[in-house]
């Protein structure tokens, strides 16, 4: 029985058995090859732990590869001249934005998703260093503003994330995280191909068998970015996606 479920990720580490962390975390490093993931390893597994505890880990992937492309310890202050700060620069500069007067303070958008600290920093009790942090940005998204921007956009709810009050710069964000599904879609199948051809035949028996109609499904859904959850849920196949196959190049051992 193939899994059921509203991610390409977990798909893919179900068909595996592996756990969904390191799928999310290998698909990250192929997305993005010029991270230097050796500082920011810790932040990664960090962040993909945190999302493979909801339901819906793909689309705090395809947020976060649009916001900061798997970068951590990455601040941006907005303005007339906008400025990325990295690193330790990060660091040092969010302790000087807590001690400025609060009039004088920055526009800054914080950490992998980005979250814009004036509009967030009593989701993060006022502390800009912890909004550093995958896992507190992944569980204030899910305990407030997932649901918040859901209830006041519904299915446009990824365009609000990135501008609640400018239709054609939410529709403009929707549009381009919802390609960056395709590339999700990819590597995860690359990944997951690649995995399979590496075990003897008597392993890959013992594996789940993949099959593309139930991938296709599943890649479908995804395109709806259904709302990250705590919970693992699972939905019932209403029929094979008519749409032109985008996957039809990759062929890989079931």
């Amino acid at each position: 029985m193939p899994l059921k479920s509203l991610s390409l990720i977990l798909y893919a580490a179900y068909h595996s058995l592996q756990p969904c962390e390191t799928v999310f975390q290998e698909t990250a490093r192929a997305a993005n090859p010029s991270v230097n993931f050796k500082e920011e390893q810790p932040y990664l597994e960090e962040f993909a732990k945190a999302a493979c505890k909801t339901t819906n880990p793909d689309v705090l992937w395809l947020i976060a590869q649009q916001e900061s492309n798997f970068r951590f310890t990455i601040v941006r202050a907005n303005g007339p001249e906008p400025r990325l700060y990295r690193g330790k620069e990060a660091v040092n500069f969010l302790k000087t934005l807590r001690s400025a007067p609060e009039d004088s303070r920055p526009n800054v958008d914080i950490g992998v998703l980005q979250f814009n600290w004036g509009w967030h920093k009593d989701g993060f009790q006022s502390d800009a260093q912890a909004a550093l942090s995958p896992k507190k940005q992944v569980d204030y998204f899910l305990k407030r503003f997932g649901n918040e921007i859901y209830r006041r956009c519904e299915d446009q709810w990824v365009g609000c994330y990135h501008n609640q009050t400018n239709q054609e710069r939410a529709s403009r964000y929707q549009s381009a995280v919802l390609k960056k599904g395709k590339t999700l879609a990819l590597h995860s199948l690359y990944w997951l191909r690649n995995y399979r051809k590496q075990l003897s035949e008597s392993e890959r028996q013992v594996l789940p068998t993949v099959k593309k109609d139930d991938f296709y499904r599943i890649f479908e859904t995804a395109q709806g970015f259904p709302l990250p959850r705590r919970h693992i849920f699972h939905f019932v196949d209403d029929g094979v996606p008519q749409n032109q196959d985008p996957l039809q190049d990759i062929n890989f051992e079931s």
